[in-house]
């Protein structure tokens, strides 16, 4: 199966599936015709999808491999076929999907010495999507291909599904959501376990243990929006910057180990700003009416109604601190010089987006509703599809008919949310998953002589998070009025993603740098070894 793996790997690769370009849609025709490639699809093509999701112009692929003995036990294999651009890759960036050719030419640049010495042992195969996740999609397949010979080998059905845009909005998963669903009605599934095979990711820089995950950890992107009070730079302590409101957000929140949650020996990275902007679009000597910061907010056990009360907080103590250190900054001003300038009282207001919206709508009715629609129409019709912009662009409107013009803290969620994913141990499924991540562990050890660590959770994104869905209702409860694209570009099948509720694991491959030049593969261990321990988890449930 080695040599096998590793040319469905060069295919796949050769693939420039970026998130959001052509090549998705290129990438998931060719994965569906090799599989179709398969005697048993020629035989049951009802049993292979080309799956059109149609709101976003994408394409999954889902292939049902169903036992002759007539079981409902199925396992989910799961994989993600887009990858991240190639820009960092300079001049060699022609050869990025091309990775023999890109291995080669790499001898040809300086590297640091970890590179420079895992290139030259020959074990290494570098390339965008060698590791993140081509190598794993091209084991799914042959497993497939496999077991399609020797059903005698299982006992449960197996079902692949390789999903678009996991690097970007996740639109791949959630597009297929309901189509997992209706299968399962369709063709009597019950979903056992869910295998995704991302990469090893180490849990700090240096860290070298390799892992099997049990769940997958949920996000959420908070939105801060600030509005000051506009004034002449010549006069600032008549007007009120929502920089200085956003800055000390910021400050607060910033890798803030105490919006972290633990997890058994697992700690999740901290929050951090992925964009911190103020609204000016030209130069003046006005300063900035609004400004608008985002962050990166991982979660294990909370929700979106818990993270809304720490951005509460968050939001009053820093309004607080603000508007103390400008009245003391004020006050020095005014011992420095002999300017009459008058104290002016100022207050800073919180509210979440939701408060806001009501509020415009009272005084507005649905004369700003038709605006808004409209506005929204013309925007997406100008190319404005992503969708933390155009949160933006809906929080500012809305604001514009806001009737308090006073120095204000909007709180909110941009997409996408990742809803986290634990293994409790409370089910029957759940118990058997860790039962036989355990004897997986001591047979890698036996077999192979290499030990592998549990952890509760995979520390990066993955579509694994769709699948623990357990209180759908309250959660589109607690995002939806608090996400202003909520309906428009962005929608959560709740619903279906909590019917399905599966455990999750994740048996991955061994590889270096995800989404940089240097990303690459290594070929021993992901070519015999993580293929034997899938066949062994598989066989033995």
């Amino acid at each position: 199966m080695k040599s096998e793996i590793y040319t469905r790997l060069l295919k796949l690769t050769s693939c420039p599936s970026i998130t959001e370009t052509q090549g998705e849609q290129d990438m998931a025709i060719g994965i569906y015709e090799m599989l179709r490639e398969n005697p048993y699809f020629q035989s049951h093509p009802d049993h292979l999808l080309l799956h059109s999701i149609e709101k976003y112009n994408l394409y999954g692929v889902m292939a049902l491999l169903k036992h002759p003995k007539s079981t409902n036990k199925t396992v989910i294999l799961i994989s993600h076929f887009d990858v991240v651009g190639v820009e960092e890759f300079g001049f060699l960036k022609d050869y990025a999907f091309d990775a023999e050719a890109y291995t080669e030419k790499l001898k040809e640049v300086k590297l640091p010495p970890e590179v420079q010495e895992d290139l030259h042992s020959g074990q290494w195969l570098f390339g965008r999507g060698t590791m993140d996740m081509k190598c794993g999609l091209a084991i799914h397949m042959e497993l497939l291909k496999h077991y399609s010979s020797n059903f005698e080998a299982l006992d449960c059905n197996l079902l692949l599904l390789t999903v678009p845009d996991e690097e970007g909005n996740s639109k791949g998963m959630l597009g297929c959501a309901p189509k997992l669903a209706e299968w399962a009605a369709q063709y009597e599934l019950d979903y056992q376990v869910v295998i995704n095979t991302e990469p090893f990711f180490p849990l700090y820089t240096g860290d070298t243990r390799k892992y099997l995950y049990t769940g997958s950890v949920g996000k959420l992107l908070p939105m801060f929006f600030c509005v000051g009070k506009e004034t002449h730079v010549g006069e600032p302590y008549s007007g009120f910057n929502p920089n200085l409101i956003l800055s000390e957000i910021h400050r607060l929140l910033e890798v803030n180990p105490e919006y972290c949650e633990k997890l058994g020996d697992f700690v999740s990275p901290p929050p951090t700003c992925l964009k911190h902007k103020d609204l000016k679009d030209a130069y003046s000597v006005q300063i900035p009416r609004t400004a608008v910061a985002y962050y990166n907010w991982i979660v294990l056990q909370d929700g979106p109604e818990a993270v809304l009360e720490k951005m509460k907080k968050i939001a009053y103590d820093a309004a607080a601190t603000v508007l103390k250190e400008r009245q003391d900054r004020l006050t020095q001003f005014k011992q420095l010089s002999s300017y009459r300038i008058k104290d002016s009282k100022w207050q800073i207001d919180v509210k979440t987006f939701a408060e806001v919206f009501q509020i415009v709508l009272d005084t507005h009715g649905n004369h700003f509703q038709h605006h808004l629609d409209h506005q929204i129409s013309q925007w997406m019709a100008s190319g404005i599809r992503d969708e933390r912009e155009l949160t933006i662009r809906i929080v500012d409107e809305t604001y514009s008919y806001y009737p308090d013009k006073n120095p204000l803290i909007i709180l909110l969620f941009a997409p996408p949310y990742y809803p986290s994913a634990l293994n409790e141990n409370n089910t029957e499924k759940e118990k058997k998953v860790l039962q036989e991540i355990q004897d997986l562990i001591q047979y890698s050890k036996d077999q192979f002589g290499v030990e592998f660590f549990c952890c509760p959770t995979f520390p990066g994104l993955s579509d694994n998070s769709y699948f623990g869905i357990k209180n759908g209702t309250k959660i589109t409860e607690a995002l939806k009025p608090n996400m202003p694209v909520w309906g428009i570009s962005y929608d959560l099948p709740a619903e279906a993603l909590e019917q399905l509720n599966v455990p999750v694991i994740n048996i991955g491959v061994l590889g270096k740098d995800a989404h940089k030049y240097t990303e690459r593969l290594h070929l021993p261990f992901s070519l015999e070894v993580t293929p034997k321990l899938l066949m062994y988890y598989l066989e033995r449930l």
